[in-house]
C-alpha cells in the first residue's frame, strides 16, 4: 500500500496525482519549466532534489492548472494588449485563479502561501522598486495584490507605498481605489483586464509636479510638498497621514501579481533578477534625462528620479520586466533541474507515436499456444488457492441438506465457509523495441508480450496492461506506446519492429505512474528486454523507487543474460518461445500467489 508521504516524496507521482486532481496533463522532462495552456511540464529534477524543490513543483502545479482551469487565455492574449497592461492583467489573474482553485482544494492554499512569502517577503528587502521609483509604481501594485493572500506581504508593500508616494504623491491612493474594487469584485479574466487597464491609465495620465526650474537638486519637492517642519506634504490629495489608513483597510485583503515583488526582491535569487533592475534602472535614467534635464538629482526628492510615468511605460521593454509568480517560480525549478548531473534526472515518458501492425497469422498462433499453456498452470493453480473449505457448525448458513441430523438432536445444521482472498493484481508488461532487440529477438518479444497478456486476461482480479517503448513525441523527447491499456481488452496489435534506443528509465517512471492509478492492491511489473538501457544508473534509480513504493518487478531477458544485472533475483532469460510459458510462470506463481496466501 503506498503511503501519502511515499507520494509527496515522488515527484512522478506528485505530479500524476496533482495532475489527475486538476484534471490537467503534467509531464516531467527536459530543463524547463512551462505550460502551454493545457499540459504542464516540470524540468527533470534530481531524485533526491529535497522537499524545497517539490514544493516548487507542487507550487508550479497548483499555479498553472489554476489558470488552465479558470483563465480565459483568448483575453489574455487578445492582439493589442501593451505590455505594461498584459503585465498588471496577469498579476491580478494570479490571484484571481490561485483563490478560485484554493476554494475547490483548500490544500494548495498552505503552498501557495508559502511561495508568496518566499517570494515577497523573504526575498523583497531592497531590489529595483528602491532604485527605480517608476518601477516601485508597479511594484506596489503587485505587492498590493499579493498581500490579500498573506499579511506578511504588507511590510514590503508599506515600504514601496512610502516610495511611491515620494516620488509620485497622491498616485497610490488613486491606484488603492481600484484595487479595492478588485479584491472584492474580480469574477473572471475581463474583468481582471479591465482592472488592469483602469490601472495603467491611472499610472500613464498621472504626472509628477513638475520642479521649478532652477530649483534642481532635492530643492524642488521640497518647495512644493515638505516646506514645513520637513513632514513630506504635498499639497496633492494623498497626505502622507492619510496613508497608513489606507493600508490598514487592505491588510486582510487577498491578491495577486507576482513579478512586481520580486522586483523589490532583487536581493532575492533569480540571477534574472539583477539585468532586469539594471535594465529598468537604465530606461529610469534615460526618461529622467529627457523629462527633467540633466541627471543627478534631477527630478525627486533625494534623488530618486521622479520619472515622467507614461514616458517609463513607453519605453518599458518587455525584457526587463520582473517576472510574474509562475516564470518565478519557473526559473527556480530550471535552476534545481539543472543542478542534477547529466542524466540523473527523472525524466517521465509520455505516450507518442509508433509504428504498431497487427501479428501475423502463424505469430498469433504460436503466441496463443504458449499462452493457453500459460493460463491453464495458472488458473489451475489459483483456482486450488480459491476453494473455499465448508465447515459445518451451530452457526452459518442453513444447510437444508443437512436437516437429518435434527432428528438425532445434531444441531451442526449450518455450514460455514472461509473466506479466501481472491486476485487483487494489477501486471504492467513493459517491452523493449530498441534497436538492440531488431531481428529474431523483437520477434520473440511481441509474441511473449502477447501470450502473456493473453493469458492473464481472463484471470479474474487480474488487470493488464503492454506498453512498448520508445516512441515519438513531439517534443523529441522519450515516450512510450501503449498497446494495451489497463481495463482494454487485448487486441492482435502487438507487431512492433527493433528500433532506436532504450530509455529504459524514463519508462519505468511511466509506468510507475500508470500503475499507482489503478485500484488494485498489487502492483506487478513484467520486464520484457535485451536487458541493454541507455543509462544503467538511473534504471537502478527507478527500480530502487519502484520496489520502496511496494512494487513487484520481474524481468524476461532475450537471448542475453544482460537482464539479470537490472533484476538478479526476479528475471529469466528465454532462447524460444517454448521457453517462455515455464519462465513467466516461474515467475508469476509465485508473484501472483503472494496475494492468495496472505
Amino acid at each position: 500500500m503506498i503511503q501519502n508521504k511515499d507520494v509527496i516524496n515522488c515527484l512522478p507521482l506528485l505530479a500524476s496525482v496533482l495532475g489527475d486532481r486538476y484534471g490537467v496533463q503534467v509531464q516531467i522532462g527536459g530543463y524547463e519549466a512551462c505550460t502551454n495552456g493545457k499540459i504542464i511540464r516540470i524540468p527533470a529534477l534530481p531524485v533526491d532534489c529535497g522537499k524545497t524543490a517539490l514544493a516548487l513543483a507542487k507550487g508550479y502545479i497548483d499555479h498553472e492548472s489554476a489558470h488552465i482551469r479558470h483563465s480565459d487565455f483568448g483575453v489574455i492574449r487578445q492582439p493589442g494588449l501593451d505590455k505594461s497592461t498584459r503585465y498588471l492583467c496577469n498579476a491580478i489573474e494570479d490571484w484571481r485563479v490561485e483563490r478560485r482553485i484554493s476554494a475547490i482544494y483548500p490544500g494548495c492554499r498552505q503552498n501557495l502561501d508559502w511561495l508568496i512569502r518566499r517570494f515577497f517577503v523573504e526575498e523583497v528587502d531592497t531590489g529595483a522598486g528602491e532604485k527605480s521609483p517608476a518601477l516601485a509604481v508597479l511594484s506596489y501594485v503587485l505587492l498590493t495584490v499579493r498581500s490579500w493572500d498573506v499579511a506578511e506581504v504588507n511590510g514590503p508593500r508599506t515600504r514601496t507605498r512610502a516610495q511611491v508616494e515620494e516620488a509620485y504623491p497622491g498616485l497610490a491612493e488613486k491606484l488603492d481605489a481600484v484595487l479595492d474594487r478588485v479584491c472584492h469584485d474580480c469574477p473572471d479574466t475581463a474583468a481582471a483586464l479591465e482592472a488592469a487597464r483602469e490601472l495603467v491609465e491611472i499610472i500613464r495620465a498621472f504626472q509628477p509636479e513638475e520642479p521649478a526650474k532652477g530649483h534642481q537638486g532635492g530643492g524642488g519637492q521640497k518647495q512644493n510638498g515638505k516646506e514645513q517642519g520637513g513632514h513630506q506634504a504635498p499639497t496633492a490629495s494623498a497626505t502622507k497621514s492619510e496613508e497608513p489608513e489606507k493600508e490598514d483597510r487592505q491588510d486582510p485583503a487577498p491578491n495577486a501579481s507576482a513579478s512586481a515583488g520580486e522586483d523589490d526582491g532583487g536581493d532575492s535569487a533569480t540571477k534574472t533578477e539583477q539585468p532586469v533592475c539594471s535594465a529598468l534602472e537604465g530606461e529610469a535614467q534615460q526618461v529622467a534625462d529627457t523629462g527633467t534635464g540633466e541627471g543627478g538629482d534631477e527630478a525627486g526628492e533625494g534623488g530618486n528620479g521622479a520619472v515622467d510615468l507614461g514616458a517609463f511605460l513607453d519605453t518599458l521593454d518587455e525584457d526587463s520586466l520582473l517576472r510574474n509568480f509562475g516564470e518565478r517560480i519557473a526559473a527556480e525549478l530550471a535552476d534545481a533541474g539543472a543542478s542534477a548531473p547529466a542524466g540523473g534526472g527523472v525524466a517521465v515518458a509520455t505516450p507518442g507515436f509508433r509504428v504498431v501492425t497487427e501479428l501475423a497469422p502463424e505469430e498469433i498462433e504460436r503466441a496463443l499456444r504458449c499462452s493457453i499453456a500459460l493460463r491453464k498452470r495458472l488458473q489451475g493453480l489459483l483456482q486450488a488457492h480459491e476453494l473455499r473449505h465448508v465447515a459445518m457448525g451451530r452457526r452459518g448458513k442453513l444447510d437444508d441438506h443437512k436437516l437429518y441430523r435434527l432428528s438425532s438432536a445434531n444441531p451442526r445444521v449450518f455450514r460455514r465457509e472461509d473466506n479466501q482472498p481472491g486476485q487483487n493484481s494489477a501486471v504492467h508488461v513493459l517491452l523493449d523495441c530498441s534497436g538492440s532487440m531488431s531481428g529474431v529477438p523483437i520477434q520473440l518479444a511481441r509474441q511473449c508480450c502477447y501470450a502473456v497478456a493473453k493469458a492473464l486476461e481472463p484471470i479474474k482480479g487480474v488487470n493488464a496492461a503492454v506498453t512498448a517503448f520508445p516512441a515519438i513525441t513531439d517534443r523529441g523527447e522519450d515516450g512510450v506506446k501503449p498497446l494495451v491499456r489497463h481495463g482494454e481488452k487485448v487486441t492482435t496489435q502487438f507487431g512492433v519492429e527493433g528500433i532506436g534506443g532504450t530509455p529504459l528509465a524514463p519508462a519505468l517512471w511511466y509506468v510507475l505512474q500508470t500503475l499507482y492509478a489503478q485500484k488494485e492492491e498489487r502492483k506487478i511489473v513484467i520486464l520484457i528486454t535485451d536487458g541493454r538501457p541507455d543509462n544503467v544508473p538511473a534504471c537502478h534509480t527507478a527500480l530502487s523507487r519502484m520496489r520502496a513504493l511496494g512494487m513487484e518487478v520481474y524481468g524476461i531477458g532475450i537471448r542475453l543474460p544482460l537482464i539479470l544485472t537490472l533484476l538478479p533475483r526476479t528475471s529469466k532469460v528465454i532462447f524460444e518461445l517454448s521457453e517462455l510459458a515455464p519462465a513467466v510462470f516461474g515467475l508469476l506463481q509465485g508473484a501472483l500467489l503472494k496475494g492468495v496466501e496472505r
